[in-house]
C-alpha cells in the first residue's frame, strides 16, 4: 500500500471532521500538500491514542520484528543461490510427487504455497521465517532477551552441548555473541534445550543404538544438532508433509555432512520408515496441521513400536490444531487414542521470571505408550 493510500485510509477512519477543520484541510491542500499530510498524521495518532494505541515510526531494528528477515553478513555457500530456487527441477519434481499423493498429511491448512511465498526466502531458510521465528517472537530488545534465554538453557545443559555445538550463521541465521562466548542462535538454543530436556526425562544420551523419528522435520535443525551431539545415535529419520521442507532438509543435512545414520524420507516413501524407534518428536508442527492430518500422522506412529512421543505445540498448555476455517481444535484425544499417556508437561523455559521477561511460553508435552514398561 502506497503512502497516499495509507493516508486516505487514515482519513477515512477519522471521526467526522468539524466544519472549521474542513476549512483548514481545504486551505492546507491549496497551500502545501505536505502540510496536509502532517496534519493527517497528527490527527490519526490522536484518534489511535484515544483508543489506547501508540502510533510511531519503526526503526530498522523494529522492522525485523514484524517481517521475514535474514542475516546476510555471512555469505551463502558456493552454489547455494543457484540450487535453493523454487524452480529447481528437483523441488518441482518433489512437489509434483507430494501433490499426487492422496493422504491427509498433504492437505495443508497453514503450509500452503501462498504461506510459503510470504514467509520464506528459500536460500536464507535459517533466517527469521516460517521455520524459526527469531526477531518476531523476541520483538524489541532481542539481544537482551536472547541472553536471558541463553542463561536459562545453559543452566540445564548437563551434556555441555553449548561448548561443543557450533553456530556459524549460515543460510541467514541471526546470531548473538556475548563477551567471549561463542555465537548462539535460536536454532542452537532450541536444539540444546530440547536435547537436554529429553536427556533428563528419558536418558536420551544413554540409550544404546538410539533411534529417532522426526515428524515435521523442517529444514533438519534437530537432526543436525542431535547427530553432532549424541554418539549413541543409530538412526534419525526426517519426514515432513511439505515438499519444500523435504527439499531443504535434504540439502541442509548434506551440506552439514551428517553421518549416514541420518536419513531424509520423502512423504511418498513413508512406508519405508523403520518399524521401531525409541522416540518420535514433533516440534511446532502438529499445531500447524488439521485434525485430519494429525490423526494420519498419529496412525503412522501407532503402527510402529515407539515408546516415547514429544510434542511441542504453538500454544502453551494446550494441543490445538489449525483448521482450514482458522479455528483451532483440541487434538489431545487423538494422542490418547493412538495409545499414549502424558507423563510430563513443563514450560520450555523453566524460570518463571525469565518467561515473563522474554514472553516465550512454549511447553514440552511428553507422552509414553501406555503399554510401555
Amino acid at each position: 500500500m502506497g503512502y497516499s493510500s495509507r493516508l486516505a485510509l487514515a482519513l477515512l477512519r477519522l471521526p467526522t471532521v468539524p466544519s472549521s477543520d474542513s476549512q483548514l484541510v481545504a486551505k492546507l491542500k491549496r497551500a502545501n500538500p505536505s502540510l496536509l499530510r502532517s496534519w493527517a498524521k497528527r490527527q490519526a495518532k490522536s484518534v489511535a491514542a484515544r483508543g489506547g494505541y501508540l502510533v510511531t515510526k519503526m526503526d530498522d531494528e523494529a522492522r525485523r520484528y514484524a517481517r521475514v528477515s535474514h542475516n546476510d553478513e555471512v555469505p551463502l555457500p558456493p552454489g547455494a543461490a543457484e540450487t535453493l530456487r523454487t524452480d529447481n527441477p528437483k523441488l518441482v519434481e518433489l512437489q509434483a510427487a507430494y501433490d499426487s499423493l492422496d493422504v491427509a498429511a498433504t492437505a495443508h491448512t497453514q503450509w500452503r504455497q501462498s504461506f510459503l511465498k510470504r514467509n520464506l526466502s528459500l536460500a536464507w531458510f535459517r533466517g527469521d521465517n516460517a521455520y524459526v521465528w527469531q526477531f518476531r517472537q523476541l520483538r524489541n530488545a532481542a539481544e537482551a532477551r536472547m541472553y536471558l534465554t541463553l542463561l536459562d538453557v545453559e543452566s540445564r545443559d548437563r551434556l555441555g552441548l553449548l561448548k561443543r555445538l557450533e553456530e556459524d550463521g549460515k543460510f541467514g541465521a541471526w546470531t548473538f555473541t556475548y563477551g567471549n562466548r561463542p555465537p548462539v542462535s535460536r536454532d542452537l538454543l532450541d536444539s540444546v534445550n530440547e536435547i537436554s530436556y529429553l536427556d533428563a526425562q528419558m536418558g536420551l544420551s544413554s540409550i544404546d543404538s538410539l533411534k529417532i523419528l522426526d515428524i515435521g522435520a523442517g529444514y533438519g535443525r534437530m537432526a543436525h544438532r542431535v547427530s553432532a551431539a549424541l554418539p549413541n545415535l543409530e538412526a534419525y529419520d526426517c519426514i515432513d508433509g511439505v515438499a519444500t521442507s523435504t527439499f531443504l532438509c535434504d540439502y541442509y543435512l548434506k551440506y552439514r555432512q551428517v553421518p549416514d545414520s541420518v536419513r531424509v524420507v520423502p512423504l511418498p516413501e513413508y512406508e519405508t520408515l523403520a518399524d521401531d524407534y525409541d522416540i518420535a518428536v514433533n516440534i511446532h508442527s502438529f499445531s500447524e496441521c488439521s485434525m485430519e492430518a494429525i490423526g494420519w500422522w498419529l496412525d503412522r506412529i501407532a503402527e510402529r513400536n515407539i515408546d516415547w512421543l514429544l510434542i511441542v505445540p504453538n500454544t502453551p498448555h494446550q494441543l490445538l490444531s489449525t483448521e482450514l476455517d482458522g479455528s483451532m481444535k483440541d487434538f489431545a484425544p487423538l494422542v490418547r487414542a493412538a495409545g499414549y499417556v502424558q507423563v510430563d508437561e513443563r514450560p520450555v523455559f523453566e524460570n518463571d521470571e525469565l518467561r515473563a521477561l522474554i514472553d516465550l511460553h512454549d511447553t514440552f508435552h511428553l507422552f509414553r505408550r501406555s503399554s510401555a514398561k
